[in-house]
């Protein structure tokens, strides 16, 4: 569970016979009660991880559908790239187990699913509202710990195009619900009970929803049986003033116009690129501080879900870009590629490490490009002391794998192949590029240096083992290492 940094605001409970009032805001008591049938606890036990701390983790998820056995909640609330043992409890303390199905690579969410049969006759599933959240809208969520009653937290909207660089960049709604992030993986509901946004954090003031529209397109793939089509450019984007736009980037107050009349609703600001993941299509093609202004000739709202969206649906290989940069327009030709294709699907875990070619988020934390091989701290004790990248509960070794025993080795394949030789040497080198800071006497070093270690291998560790996602069976499956 994650918290934002905030005020504390005060919200008194009073009760009358024909709603559930929280300050100003009235809501039937049936729809309350509905939902909180709906939600449940999320235990997470992770024994495996590639770029998080394993151990244990509790957040909220909901049912939001029960023939299938779906439970929707957030990433970080099921733990991205983890193998794990998942347990849901329900509203009445009956709990169940539960398998990960689903996680989006760059989006806050993650689906699991239980068998049917298990859930208790009086649990709820939540409908997904189809309509955009609105200004000021009256909403509620509902936090569920694990062994505790569900708490109700109500409140208002106040940012409907909250797009900030999360995970990944995403586009959330704001609003002032003090649940302190103990609704995280629960949904933002409205005053019929509906779901418009999964309650991804919160804080003393304010919580933060994914838009829905990210989880309605990979439900429609998955239900289909197919896995969902994520696309992208690489560009990490943000929201920019248009006042600011004017100011400083001579964009023409006649530009400023022509956007704001197409979009009224844009509260005067505009994608901008924020940075740029390396080694993907929009590296050398577009720039931090690029306007998006076109995408194939139409313009581009400030509305992030709505330009991923058109990135998902688009069936060309190239796309045309209008960006405004440097005080005039420019179109770049710029081609999509698949996220799920840097997805992690195959972890190696060898001498207190689990190693692994990095996936889009992890580059962007360690400022690899996608497919590096890489490593996680995974045990207490590790026989490599390289020095490790720490980011709030990430762990990552930021290094660029060179070679091991001499031996040139950048691909995960090949490291499996090598493992049995270090094993049965026992005494080895490492060598790598540094991609984090390092400390010298007094100062921190921030050069990409290259670096050689000596390794002895230890076998009172957990033996060398492969572990492969089953895009099938939707599981890690896991394979010993012959040595």
């Amino acid at each position: 569970m994650r918290y934002i940094k905030s005020v504390v605001l005060g919200v008194f409970l009073t009760v009358s016979a024909h709603f559930i009032c929280h300050g100003k805001y009235k809501f039937k008591p049936s729809v309350i009660e509905n939902a909180k049938r709906s939600v449940v606890s999320v235990d997470t036990r992770a024994a495996l991880t590639a770029y998080t701390t394993p151990g244990e983790a509790y957040g909220n998820g909901v049912v939001i559908d029960k023939e299938a056995g779906y439970i929707l909640t957030s990433g970080f609330t099921v733990g991205p790239v983890v193998v794990a043992d998942y347990t849901v409890g329900f509203f009445n303390g009956i709990e169940a187990p539960a398998k990960l199905i689903y996680y989006d690579t760059w989006a806050d969410f993650a689906l699991l699913q239980i068998d049917p049969s298990l859930f208790p006759k009086e649990v709820q599933a939540v409908k997904l509202s189809s309509k955009n959240p609105l200004l000021g809208q009256s909403i509620f969520t509902i936090a569920k710990e694990k062994n505790k009653k569900a708490i109700d937290y109500s409140g208002s909207i106040d940012d409907t195009n909250y797009s900030i660089v999360w995970t990944m960049p995403q586009h959330f709604i704001r609003v002032s619900i003090p649940s302190k992030s103990r609704a995280s993986g629960s949904l933002i509901f409205n005053e019929d009970g509906e779901g418009i946004a999964l309650n991804c954090a919160g804080s003393d003031t304010m919580d933060i929803g994914l838009h829905l529209s990210y989880v309605h397109h990979a439900l429609s793939d998955l239900k289909a049986k197919k896995l969902p089509v994520r696309k992208h450019i690489g560009a990490l984007l943000t929201t920019y003033s248009l006042d600011d736009a004017v100011r400083y980037d001579h964009l023409s107050a006649a530009s400023q116009k022509t956007y704001c009349t197409k979009f009224p609703n844009a509260k005067n600001k505009i994608l901008q690129v924020n940075s740029i993941l390396k080694s993907t299509p929009a590296d050398h093609r577009l720039l931090p501080g690029d306007l998006i202004w076109a995408l194939n000739g139409q313009l581009v709202g400030p509305n992030l879900v709505d330009f991923d969206r058109a990135l998902d649906k688009s069936s060309k290989d190239q796309l045309l870009l209008t960006i405004f940069r440097n005080g005039s327009f420019h179109e770049v030709s710029i081609p999509c590629y698949d996220l799920n294709s840097h997805r992690v699907t195959k972890m190696v875990q060898f001498g207190g490490i689990t190693f692994f070619e990095t996936d889009d988020m992890c580059s962007t934390l360690a400022g690899l490009p996608p497919k590096t091989l890489g490593a996680c701290i995974a045990e207490p004790n590790t026989i490599f002391k390289a020095p490790a990248f720490h980011y709030d509960h990430f762990k990552v070794l930021a290094m660029r794998l060179l070679a091991m025993n001499g031996q040139p080795i950048q691909k995960l394949d090949a490291l499996i192949e090598l493992i049995p030789q270090l094993v049965h040497q026992k005494y080895f080198t490492i060598e790598y590029i540094n991609y984090i800071p390092l400390r010298h006497g007094m100062w921190d070093g921030f050069a990409h240096d290259r670096y050689k270690t000596n390794v002895e291998y230890d076998p009172n560790l957990a033996p060398p083992k492969v572990w492969t996602w089953h895009p099938i069976h939707l599981e890690w499956q896991s394979q010993e290492i012959v040595l």
